[in-house]
């Protein structure tokens, strides 16, 4: 689908629209025309990051899916970075207390991408003609999802450019609210994480001092048997 820019204030608009949904002006003939499938890979990725934390306005196809894809790649890797970490630093005091501090930031990423790909997905929604109260859909669990996944690759729509309008540069005040979000989950899923991380170590060294505490008696006792049959045969 194509686009044009307004030529008083910039903002993008649907090529069939007369009048700016944002500032309200005549549009001239020599506005700039796009066609959404030509525009390169690095302005999506700038323009997803750039309204990352607004679900005003619409997001096409490929924004969407690329800023998902980076976003995936993102999250993998923190895993796999966790994960090795996990398995070489947990049977230690001072390995727990490291990996207290890597939990506490893999919680805080976990949040940053959901609430991010949260505010996108409605976008993408809003760019099919499609309410964003659709993502409820995500409480019903297998069918909703895929329900959603249908709906997020739907094709851009003219009515939802009209109705929903083009991205605004995002507010202070949206960027305040997505970290804010982030902020508040995020201590609490790293709090839950530190102390699940302390629970799993305190549950190992104690199992492991059971482990000895049985091996010990179990000597004891082999060696109390051999002892008192050494005697019986004298």
């Amino acid at each position: 689908m194509s686009i044009k820019y307004c030529s008083n204030c910039g903002n993008q608009m649907a090529y069939s629209d007369i009048f700016c949904s944002f500032c309200g002006s005549n549009q001239e003939d020599n506005q700039i025309i796009v066609d959404k499938d030509k525009i390169s890979s690095t302005d999506v990725l700038k323009g997803y990051f750039k309204h990352l934390y607004t679900i005003a306005g619409c997001s096409s196809r490929k924004e969407y899916w690329l800023g998902f894809l980076w976003m995936m790649i993102f999250a993998v890797s923190f895993h796999l970075i966790w994960s090795l970490s996990y398995a070489s630093l947990h049977d230690s005091a001072s390995g727990v207390r490291l990996l207290k501090c890597y939990g506490f930031v893999f919680a805080f990423c976990k949040y940053f991408v959901s609430i991010s790909l949260i505010f996108s997905m409605c976008r993408r929604l809003h760019d099919a003609n499609i309410s964003g109260w659709f993502l409820l859909l995500f409480l019903v669990p297998i069918f909703g999802w895929i329900v959603i996944f249908v709906l997020l690759c739907q094709k851009s729509q003219e009515e939802g450019q009209r109705k929903y309008g083009n991205k605004k540069p995002s507010k202070a005040i949206n960027h305040v609210i997505g970290w804010l979000l982030v902020i508040i989950f995020g201590l609490f899923a790293g709090v839950h994480e530190m102390k699940t991380i302390q629970f799993k170590y305190e549950e190992s060294v104690n199992l492991h001092r059971f482990d000895m505490f049985i091996q010990k008696e179990n000597e004891g006792k082999y060696y109390n048997y051999t002892y008192n049959g050494s005697n019986y045969d004298h």
